[in-house]
């Protein structure tokens, strides 16, 4: 995770521990704060008054890394008067990144009381961002409020916290109950210091039900699309004959029963891979992923990070890759295809709107010494795109 972290600086093209001194705080998001290991490669690197927004759906999550990172909260800066001013700021939050747009705007400095996002009149708004926007801010300054971030971090797909608990029900090498609600962690424990947005409908439906209720086109038409599944049908004829499922076992039994261990076309068509991939499917259409990634890609990350500011995605199979590749290269997630050229003037000037981001180096895998340390960064792709001037 610390060299993850490196490489998002190499792509920021300055160390953050080399950052002038008399600059406004820097302001990052975690979107997908899991452990907390991105979060504590920031805090670690990050200067007194910057902030990082740590946002998780999944309040287990949140607690985990809250009392990892505990010594950045708010509560232990303002119970241990010595830390005030010497630390940066970690922001807990619970929310799900496609509502963060909504979200953050409205969280306060719990030291100070006042909104993070928002600058006091005598701070350059521009101050963050760079110099070659062409635009004169000293007459808007007073009408300013609100300051976008400058980073934005999504770890799509589901944490190590969560496939190894086995009673949420992402994993199917252990045993537990058929769930995979990301929000569906234990609440009992959630810190103080979390700021927590239940507004709005959080999934209620679990991988049980759909497995119990759905027919076979539908389950099929799943398998397909979020699992790129070659045996679709066949999987899906044989969960409705298993029926009722109860358990990660129920579903792992179903599947074995029409799916060989071994298969002679390879690894992708033997059990273990076709587990991954159903498991991966029902995940997906209980959490509402793929809207979900739509929201955030096109609606939260533009409003919310500043132009110059950097979108940063891991992401770990091909529906999340071709969704980072498009929006970061055309602007949506349905993308254009082979990327539709920029229209300009005959002065080379853009014509219309530009598009949100400019990608930045192609996409990056994890080196050999990285998968030793850390075997599930093996199917991990990161690309970084970064916000463009309106």
């Amino acid at each position: 995770q610390q060299q993850q972290q490196q490489q998002e600086q190499e792509h920021n093209g300055e160390n953050v521990s080399e950052l002038p001194t008399d600059r406004p705080p820097m302001l990052f998001v975690d979107g997908t704060l899991g452990g907390g290991g991105h979060s504590a490669a920031l805090l670690d690197r990050l200067r007194p008054g910057d902030v990082v927004f740590g946002c998780d759906v999944d309040p287990s999550a949140l607690s985990a890394a809250t009392e990892r990172l505990h010594r950045y909260t708010g509560a232990a800066q303002t119970s241990e008067s010595s830390l005030v001013g010497t630390l940066p700021l970690f922001v807990p939050v619970q929310s799900n990144f496609r509502d963060l747009a909504d979200v953050l705007p409205n969280i306060a400095n719990p030291i100070t009381g006042k909104r993070i996002m928002q600058l006091p009149l005598d701070v350059d708004v521009d101050a963050n961002a760079n110099s070659d926007a062409g635009t004169d801010t000293s007459d808007a300054q007073e009408e300013i409020s609100f300051v976008g971030v400058d980073g934005m971090l999504l770890d799509l797909g589901i944490s190590s916290h969560q496939i190894d608990t086995a009673d949420r029900g992402f994993a199917f090498m252990k045993a537990g109950p058929l769930d995979m609600r990301m929000w569906g962690g234990d609440w009992s424990d959630i810190a103080e210091s979390v700021t927590q947005i239940t507004a709005g409908a959080t999934p209620s439906i679990s991988a049980a039900d759909i497995c119990n209720e759905f027919d076979v086109a539908e389950l099929t038409r799943i398998l397909r699309v979020y699992g790129d599944e070659p045996r679709a049908r066949k999987i899906a004829t044989a969960i409705v004959e298993a029926r009722p499922l109860a358990t990660t076992s129920d579903l792992v039994e179903a599947v074995s029963s029409v799916v060989p261990e071994f298969a002679r076309k390879g690894r992708r068509m033997g059990r273990t891979a076709t587990l991954a991939r159903v498991f991966q499917s029902l995940r997906i259409v209980v959490n509402e992923e793929d809207e979900a990634l739509v929201d955030v890609f096109e609606h939260s990350a533009p409003a919310l990070v500043r132009p110059g500011g950097r979108l940063v995605v891991l992401s770990y199979h091909s529906m999340e890759d071709r969704a980072t590749k498009r929006v970061i290269r055309d602007g949506s997630v349905r993308g254009t295809r082979g990327g539709a050229a920029i229209e300009k003037d005959i002065y080379g000037n853009i014509v219309g709107k530009r598009r949100p981001w400019k990608p930045l180096g192609k996409k990056r895998k994890a080196d050999e010494k990285e998968v030793e340390v850390n075997s599930r960064a093996r199917s991990a792709t990161l690309r970084v795109g970064e916000r463009q001037f309106s």
